[in-house]
């Protein structure tokens, strides 16, 4: 072969055709360089691929410069994508095909050269397209298969590259959000080590209450972590905690419409659970086997989105006269959970037992929104 015949110029093309493929960066930038290689090889019009979803095609013609996505549907789509399910490359003549380009201008696509690529390179298959009456010769539409080949590797190459940024980045977020939650998990503990050494009598009261708080922050940190793009159920919070202190199931009552907490709303939330029934257990509801304890929550319009929660203690004697003494409790009822969250809340002792209203505003601070959420 002489440098000057017909084979060593196709073969002279292909090379240079493949080079541009390889060294393409972009999805579209390969089906150009496909689409311009196959234009310069055998006098194609233009480059169509269907890729994995069939929602779509897109298509390359060399002389426009551009790669343009056709709507899923269209009568190039459908014959190239019955073409595919023969697994092998086939050619297709249409006479009469027309193609609506979105700029709404329209070409025909006479003949078809399909050719399967495989799945892992992000399309089912490519097709060469023809116009004016030209076909490939022979020898070029043996090079065509090899084209496409070539540029599924080439797509692949970027479907993993497209893949590894993904990977990076979503490591990067999932290093920052550890690191805000332990800056936030630390904060609170700071916060339960202050407030409880401010509210206990004695060392050991100190470490007592340490450890059963420090628990029931951990038990909601690993409520989070089931699912730590939703966020816990507050029914889920308040069973852990009743089990936890292995109240009886006869002893308390829980209703109330599914919803999730936003994560720095369900820390302060399990505390101040953990709080009330730390209360029901030494003074309230679950200090006598008639003692009684009904949990309900509603969601409520007007005037704004609200959380309407309560705790309602019953059947327990509590003297009137009985002092009142403001302990971590009472702290997060009443100034944290307003300070943190805007929450209004109401703690009140009766003779019946300890009854805890918190309305919490339905925001970003405070749930996980989901379809059903009144906003």
């Amino acid at each position: 072969m002489t440098s000057d015949s017909p084979e060593f110029d196709l073969s002279r093309r292909l090379n240079s055709g493949l080079k541009r493929i390889a060294s393409a960066h972009g999805v579209d930038a390969v089906l150009h360089a496909t689409a311009t290689a196959a234009q310069e090889l055998a006098n194609a019009a233009g480059l169509c691929a269907v890729p994995n979803h069939q929602t779509h095609c897109v298509i390359s013609i060399p002389e426009r410069g551009t790669v343009s996505t056709l709507n899923g549907g269209s009568a190039l789509q459908r014959l190239i994508t019955g073409a595919v399910a023969a697994g092998e490359a086939i050619m297709q003549h249409r006479p009469s095909m027309e193609v609506e380009l979105p700029s709404g201008q329209r070409l025909r696509a006479e003949t078809l050269l399909t050719v399967p690529v495989g799945a892992d390179s992000g399309y089912l298959g490519l097709a060469f397209f023809w116009r004016d009456g030209l076909t490939p010769t022979s020898a070029q539409l043996t090079l065509l298969p090899g084209l496409a080949w070539t540029s599924c590797l080439a797509l692949r190459a970027q479907q993993h590259e497209r893949q590894l940024r993904e990977s990076r980045l979503e490591q990067q977020s999932q290093l920052a959000e550890i690191e805000h939650r332990a800056r936030n998990v630390l904060a609170t503990v700071r916060s339960i080590i202050r407030r409880s050494g401010q509210t206990s009598d004695s060392s050991e009261d100190l470490a007592s209450h340490l450890e059963a708080r420090i628990s029931a922050l951990a038990r909601t940190q690993g409520a989070m972590n089931v699912d730590r793009h939703s966020g816990p159920e507050l029914e889920d919070l308040i069973r852990a905690e009743l089990s936890a202190n292995a109240v009886r199931d006869n002893q308390f009552s829980i209703a109330g419409p599914s919803w999730r907490l936003a994560r720095r709303a369900a820390e302060t939330i399990a505390l101040t659970l953990h709080e009330l029934t730390t209360n029901a257990l030494k003074f309230g509801a679950f200090t006598v086997p008639e003692g009684r304890l009904a949990v309900s929550w509603n969601i409520d319009t007007a005037p704004a989105p609200t959380l309407r929660w309560s705790w309602v203690e019953s059947n327990v004697h509590i003297p009137q006269t009985q002092s009142r003494r403001r302990g971590f409790g009472s702290e997060l009822i009443e100034r944290v959970l307003p300070y943190e969250l805007g929450a209004v809340t109401r703690y009140t002792l009766n003779d019946g037992g300890a009854q805890c209203e918190i309305h919490l505003p339905i925001n970003e601070r405070t749930s996980v929104h989901a379809d059903r959420t009144p906003l």
